[in-house]
């Protein structure tokens, strides 16, 4: 019963939301644009654009190879340039700093294939006007970055035959102005202040490639990207080509290495754990692997492993319960205390035995982006809220928002939103978007549509 209600609330506040913002869009067409000329509001599946997973190397040429996202016109730079690549998979294989105490966490073991950009491809694109948050509570915080993140994936065809890696990597590009001084504390982040000027430039651009697809002008089939969170539907069928094409199109035209500001990996060292390391690019030091925001100042990877007596190492001491604050422990001098935290984590039913009850309390509080962002909540619990209910098969527990098709089938699929190889199973790639995934979805259209679209 508890549950239940549970489950309901959150449903609820997903569909509130959602309303709230066809609702907002729909005042917006009437009040400042003749309606012949303003853009319908934006759908889920047009700022969150998962590719399906490739199954054969005839599938890549549907894909967006990263080594062949150019950078600004007329530059021989690559969009991922040989230097930030390189720095990229030296954090992933040894992140912690050399006088750092050993964790217990293990290091990614990249395979030689992946070590070469030809490697990655593209395997979704998300498109948010405003990390680490839309709440007032958090912009008041943090101010507000608006990103395009590429998820992009290794995927290798040589002796062994043809594979899909167990590994993921994030690359954030920010649109931002000068930035804000910070709060109190929170020094060296700044508040972000966004660069809506630019960003409103690739909605309109994100809405018309909808319209277009819509029409019938990639591969002469009309393409609706209405519903639920799913595999775009334009990357599939009589479409795909072209509209790949167009992806990429406006990823280098938004696009610079300039605007690479961030990055994230999660590797294996096989068959398991999957650790998870964040990267930031400092003054001098350049792109550098971050300590964890609520793990302990020092340690900058996460594991999460099937097998031994803890699942979960380091154990994170989240802050996702208190209000809202820039306070954390990533580069802050001092960190926030441990003592001074109060937050839920899904390690509390990973390595433990709780009550149906209080596991849907913490995956609803996690799954909120209004309560848990990247400086409050820990990397393991953001990649697990979804699969491990859903392993557990805790009655009336739902991904609101998505395609039952793209539901983590495993409790060891890790991914928010790309693609999972089957370390037990084996078999294709499958297409995966968690709760979490889409609440955030749902939040970014809600604000593009009511701030930014037809503005």
């Amino acid at each position: 019963m508890i549950a239940g209600m549970h489950g309901s609330l959150f449903r609820r506040r997903i569909a509130s939301l959602l309303a709230a913002g066809v609702m907002l869009a729909a005042a917006l067409e009437v009040g400042t644009a003749p309606a012949q000329a303003a853009s319908r509001p934006l759908a889920p599946n047009d700022v969150s654009i998962l590719f399906p997973p490739p199954k054969s190397a005839a599938d890549l040429t549907n894909l967006i190879a990263v080594s062949d996202l150019a950078g600004p016109t007329g530059s021989p730079q690559r969009l991922f340039s040989d230097a930030d690549f390189t720095r990229f998979i030296a954090n992933a294989e040894s992140p912690e700093h050399p006088s750092v105490p050993d964790s217990g966490a293990r290091h990614i073991q990249l395979p030689d294939a992946v070590k070469k950009i030809e490697a990655w491809f593209v395997a979704g694109i998300r498109i948010d006007p405003g990390a680490p948050g839309l709440s007032p509570d958090v912009i008041a915080q943090f101010g507000r970055q608006p990103q395009i993140r590429l998820i992009i994936q290794p995927v290798t065809n040589g002796p062994d035959g043809f594979k899909v890696h167990d590994t993921a990597g994030h690359l954030i590009f920010s649109f931002s102005l000068d930035a804000d001084p910070p709060l109190g504390g929170c020094a060296p982040f700044p508040r972000f202040k966004p660069d809506d000027e630019a960003f409103k430039a690739i909605v309109r651009d994100v809405a018309t490639l909808r319209d277009q697809l819509a029409a019938g002008d990639f591969g002469k089939v009309k393409v609706s990207t209405a519903g639920d969170l799913n595999v775009h539907p334009g990357l599939v069928g009589a479409s795909a080509k072209a509209f790949r094409g167009a992806l990429k199109t406006l990823l280098e035209k938004h696009l610079s290495p300039q605007r690479l500001n961030a990055m994230a990996v999660m590797g294996i060292a096989p068959p398991e754990p999957w650790i998870f390391v964040s990267m930031l690019r400092v003054p001098q030091a350049g792109l550098i692997a971050v300590p964890g925001p609520t793990l302990d100042g020092m340690h900058a990877a996460q594991m999460f492993s099937a097998i031994g007596e803890r699942h979960v190492v380091p154990q994170p001491v989240t802050n996702n319960q208190n209000p809202i604050t820039c306070r954390h422990a990533a580069l802050q001098n001092p960190p926030l205390p441990q003592a001074d935290r109060k937050g839920v984590s899904t390690s509390e039913f990973i390595d433990g035995n709780l009550p149906n009850s209080r596991i849907i309390e913490i995956v609803n509080a996690i799954a909120d982006p209004k309560k848990s962002h990247f400086f409050n909540t820990d990397c393991v619990s953001c990649h697990t809220e979804t699969a491990q209910p859903l392993a557990r098969k805790i009655p009336n527990f739902t991904p609101l928002g998505v395609n039952r098709a793209v539901w983590p089938k495993e409790d060891w699929n890790v991914r928010n939103f790309g693609w999972f190889p089957s370390f037990l199973h084996g078999g294709p790639a499958a297409a995966t978007i968690t709760r979490r995934a889409a609440a955030e979805t749902i939040e970014v259209v809600t604000f593009i549509n009511s701030q930014l679209l037809n503005k």
